[in-house]
Order: structure tokens, then sequence, then C-alpha cells
């Protein structure tokens, strides 16, 4: 890789690293330890230019291009070829006249609402703000506000991107339809995307928490949850989680080291609607700790409390098309208190509202039918290896089969998943359509996605 390093520098790349170099662990480094990134050579860019130069040289060569972000949500090791670290590419610019934000393609949601809370607006962000804005748009973007808002990516008025095909451009619904369908909601293989322009919400408060529940509850609890749920109104979003907690003197005391069901709960409703709809959850069962209240939109993380540091992350999800009291019986019989199941976090997700209607603007997001979305991790543990993890994912994947939806949330998929689970985030015409995209933007598959010949 001697001479592709020189003609990366040639072409003005001023930092190119290989394996041996001080900077490559920091470049290559992401949340997910469990997946290794080993490209041959990094190019870490400082501007868009480097980028550039990156994707000519490896077209050039014939060189695969892997894009390393905040490594959330990778699915596989990756060996060989060219990375481009982009973490340096951070810059987030507000114009706070058109309520819009231009965001760095190595930027997290974090800087994100630093930026925009001083003028009273909100990206439409996930339940983990640490996590890359790109990547996670990329896949549709599901957050806490998703019933009312929908996907976050149904909010992307422009994509700044360098194709092999055509180099840097800037991709908008007029400028080329088929790419910006694409783009938003296709995760992957098309470029290598530098920044975002996203719309703004003008919101500074939500009302929000959560409601923990003992482990004894958790069958009256969740039952509950399975019709209580859809039936919110679309300015209510909910999620429950029976979580295996540690005992950690960072968690508050009355949940310190106990299995219990966290419920979840985000409404852009006045506080006394919004405790008007917790009534019936209330009733279920009384929680051990209640954390809900009005609630800076800038702490919107704190809801579900999502891991922030690296760790080898074992975790799958599969969409479902229903929720009921045998789905719910069916899924405790194997992950349930009573059962020795190794799962830090087994959650469902509830959808609707916003999120089951097209975007203004076309997009690729799969999923928006299914009613519900179960979500399952298996925390880092000295006494499993990650093959014994993964196979308990796939265990609660597999108690719910019944009730899986036609397509999955690609965002959410894991290697506790199928590999088909992949392609299946989408119709097989959607499938196509991606596919004629891909090879139209880079048409010698320099940026293979998962799923397609990768």
């Amino acid at each position: 890789m001697t001479s592709i390093a020189q003609q990366l520098r040639a072409a003005g790349v001023t930092r190119v690293v290989g394996p041996q170099d001080p900077g490559y662990t920091e470049a290559t480094a992401g949340f997910d330890t469990a997946v290794t990134i080993a490209p041959d050579l990094v190019v870490v860019a400082d501007t868009v230019t480097d980028v550039a130069s990156a994707v000519a040289v490896a077209a050039d060569h014939g060189e695969r291009l892997t894009v390393v972000g905040s490594g959330h949500g990778r699915l596989a090791n990756v060996g060989g070829g060219i990375g481009i670290a982009m973490q340096r590419l951070e810059s987030v610019e507000v114009d706070t006249g058109a309520g819009l934000a231009r965001i760095g393609a190595g930027a997290t949601w974090e800087p994100v609402l630093a930026a925009t809370a001083p003028h009273g607006l909100a990206p439409l962000c996930g339940s983990a703000p640490g996590v890359g804005v790109v990547g996670y748009l990329l896949g549709g973007g599901l957050g806490p506000l998703a019933r009312t808002y929908g996907f976050s990516t149904d909010r992307v008025r422009s994509i700044d991107i360098v194709t092999p095909a055509d180099g840097p451009r800037t991709v908008t619904v007029d400028s080329d339809p088929d790419l910006f369908w694409a783009l938003r909601g296709g995760k992957g293989g098309f470029g290598v995307v530098t920044a975002v322009t996203v719309e703004l919400l003008p919101l500074t408060t939500v009302y929000g928490g959560g409601l923990y529940f003992d482990a004894a509850d958790a069958i009256d609890v969740l039952t509950t949850f399975a019709h209580w749920s859809p039936a919110l109104p679309e300015s209510s979003t909910a999620s429950i989680a029976l979580l295996r907690l540690p005992a950690r003197d960072a968690l508050p005391e009355p949940i310190r080291g106990r299995i219990v069901v966290h419920l979840r709960f985000v409404s852009t409703d006045i506080p006394a609607d919004a405790e008007h709809q917790l009534t019936t959850m209330r009733r279920a069962a009384t929680p051990v700790l209640d954390t809900i209240g009005p609630l800076p939109y800038t702490k919107i993380g704190t809801v579900h409390g999502d891991p922030t540091g690296p760790m080898p992350v074992a975790n799958g999800s599969k969409a479902l098309a229903g929720l009921g009291e045998d789905t719910v019986r069916a899924l405790l019989a194997v992950v349930g208190p009573a059962t020795e199941a190794p799962l830090s976090s087994v959650e469902i997700r509830t959808l609707g509202g916003a999120v089951a209607r097209p975007a203004a603007a076309p997009n690729a997001v799969g999923g928006r039918s299914s009613a519900h979305l179960l979500n399952v991790y298996a925390a880092p543990n000295p006494a499993l290896g990650d093959a014994d993890r993964l196979a308990a994912v796939r265990s609660a994947l597999g108690s719910v089969v019944p009730w899986h939806a036609p397509t999955q949330l690609i965002n959410f998929v894991g290697r506790g998943n199928d590999p088909d689970d992949v392609i299946g985030a989408w119709t097989p015409a959607e499938n196509d359509r991606l596919d004629a995209v891909r090879s139209r933007s880079d048409p010698a598959g320099l940026l293979p996605f998962a799923g397609h010949g990768s």
C-alpha cells in the first residue's frame, strides 16, 4: 500500500496512517469493540477534499472503502482496503431563520443538541445522543418522539456526498430524487456522506422519563402496555424493557442490581394531559421508581439511559406485526425474570402514528407498517463467550416468530439477526431499486453493503 499512501499524500491528504503508525488505533476505534475495523490505510479526513481524494485514489486502484464513524451498528469485521475516518468532520451550523442545521459527518447528536438548544430548536435525534448523526439518519432513525414526528430521516433536506461515480455533490429531492430516496433509509453502499442538512423542531422541553416496576409485576405490566401503548395519541411515544441491571453505585438504589420492567415515555402534551395518559400504566402495578416529569430536550438521552462507553455489543431485533398477551407470555417464557437468560435489555418499542406515514419526500425507510419493534441486548459477561450471548439474543427473537412483521428496521439489525434480515429491511422491489442506485453511484462496488455481495 506504499504507492497508494504516496498517491494520497500527493493528492493533498495530510493524515494517512497505517497499522504501525501513531493514531491508527484511535482512527479505527468505535463503540462496538466486538467488531474489528482494520483497513490497510486510513485517511483521517480534515476536509471534504480529503474524502474526495481518498475516493478517487481508491477508484484508481480498485480498493475497498470503509467509512469509520462512531462505530455503532456494524455487523461484521472489516479488513484491508482504505478506511476514511470521519471524526474530524464534526461541524454544526445552525440557520435559525430557516430552522435548519448543517451537520458534519463526524458529529454525534450531542454537539447538535448543544448548538440548537440556545435558539429554542431541537434535532429529531435518537434515544442515545452519543450515536453518530449520519449513520443514524442513513438507516431511518427511530427516536423517543417517533410517533409524533416520524422517522428522523424524514426531516433531512439535503445530503452532501462523495460518490465514486460523480465525486462531491449535494443531493436533494430535486437534484437526484432516486439517490435522495435511497440515502434516507437505504443505509449504505452509495458513497461517502460528508454532511447532512436537517429540519429542526421548535422544541425545548418534553414531558417524560421512566416508570420502573418490580420483576414480579412483569406479566401484568407488559400485558397492560400491549393494550395501552397503541392507543396513545400521536403526541406521545412509549417503549418498555425488561432490564437486568448491575449492582453499580451509579444506578438509583431502588433499581440497583435488580430485574425491573422499565416503561419509557415521552410526550409533547402539557403535563396534565400526559399524566392522564399514564393513569392506566400506574394502575397496572406500583412503580419502585418514578422519574417522569418535565424534561429539557437536551436531556432526552436520560429517558432510555443507553450505555455510552465502548463495549462488545451482542444484539438483534425483529419488527412485530402485533403485540398481545399471547406474545408477552411467549416472550417471557424465554427471557422473563424466572429464566436464566443472560440478557441485559429486552425492549419493545411501539410504532404507529407518524412512523407509519410516508415522508413528504418519499424515502427508503423500511418497517413503517410494523406495529412494534422487539430489540434485544446481551451485555458483556465475563462468564459467557460471544457465541453464548448471541445465542441468547436469537432465542428471544425466535420466541415471537408468529408475530414477526414482513420487513425489519435496518438500524436495529444486529449480529444476533439472521443474515437475510439485512435485505429483509426492504421489499424485493425496494431492494432492486436500492441496488440500481448503488450500481449507478458506485459502479465498481468500492463500498460493499452488507447483504449485497460484501
